[in-house]
């Protein structure tokens, strides 16, 4: 059970089944999905729920971003009134009351937005791809990604490539998976310092069959080169990808796989790809604006009026 605000419960994996009974109706934005509230948000142990006038409230967490940690709120109802209840709690813990990552279905339900000051969050928005136009490739503006992709086939056409499921059921096939990417990112630019991605892939790895996360393997002549861990959203609508790694030894191989889960999930009758957020990652950005993306899941930042 989740319990009423303002008390919290510390998410656990047992949460799954009346957390997704909540948020079924919502869009399927990755920061309020299951599988990633676990994969990211909780890496530390202290994500929180409560249940708020029939919305979520989330206890945000990310260690490497104490500023866009806090709460949000997830939900269509009494809006107006459970975000002042939310600021009254904040400053009477003493903090600067404050919302984070609250998507834009709940801001279009405010009635009285004067009474708030709300600001896009462009770093935690994420990207949303067309499976089909990116699975054909024929459209003009994937121009640049079809030239990647026929570069990267011309230089494996003599070679046995073969897109398979992974069986993540074993420890030490998880830990092959993860030595693997490892190895992968000797010798390039990291944009994590601390590693925190690499204790967000154990945890995807491990728990992949109870969070309903798909793994894919790209094997070259029976060398792994890749693996994308995705799930399909609870609508069927969308993948959400957490997870995209590849050896970049092999030019242009993110793309090709970009494209060859595009077709996967044509095949499945998966609308889109949602490719999660930059981060304010200029690298990252670049990247997924490349791939072109048709819309975008758009978070907030919600502070009283005449605050700042």
């Amino acid at each position: 059970m989740i319990p009423s605000f303002p008390r919290f419960t510390p998410v656990t994996l047992d949460h799954k089944e009346d957390y997704e009974r909540l948020v079924a109706e919502y869009p399927p934005i990755s920061d309020i999905s299951f599988a990633t509230l676990n994969i990211w948000w909780n890496l530390e142990g202290k994500l929180e729920l409560a249940e708020l006038n029939g919305n979520l409230v989330i206890n945000y967490h990310l260690p490497f971003d104490q500023e866009n940690s806090g709460l949000s709120l997830i939900g269509k109802t009494q809006v107006d009134e459970s975000i002042q209840a939310l600021f009254r709690y904040c400053e009477q813990k003493g903090e600067a009351a404050k919302l984070v990552h609250v998507p834009d279905f709940v801001i279009a339900q405010i009635q009285d937005k004067d009474q708030f000051e709300i600001t896009e969050e462009p770093d935690y928005n994420e990207y949303i791809l067309d499976s089909k136009s990116l699975a054909s490739l024929e459209d003009a503006i994937h121009g640049r990604t079809r030239r990647k992709v026929k570069r990267f086939l011309r230089e494996v056409e003599e070679r046995d490539v073969e897109l398979r499921e992974l069986d993540l059921s074993y420890e030490e096939a998880r830990e092959d998976v993860f030595r693997a990417i490892v190895a992968w990112e000797k010798g390039r630019p990291g944009n994590d310092p601390g590693n925190t991605e690499h204790d967000a892939l154990r945890s995807t790895l491990k728990h992949a069959e109870h969070l309903g996360i798909r793994p894919l393997g790209l094997y070259i002549d029976g060398k792994l080169y890749a693996v994308v861990l995705y799930h399909k959203t609870h609508d069927s609508k969308y993948y959400i990808m957490h997870h995209l790694k590849v050896d970049y030894s092999l030019p242009y191989i993110f793309d090709y796989m970009v494209h060859r889960v595009a077709n996967k999930a044509t095949d499945e009758s998966v609308q889109f790809l949602n490719m999660e957020m930059d981060l304010g990652i200029a690298s990252l950005r670049q990247h997924k604006m490349g791939l072109r993306p048709v819309d975008f899941f758009r978070k907030y930042t919600v502070r009283p009026a005449g605050q700042s």
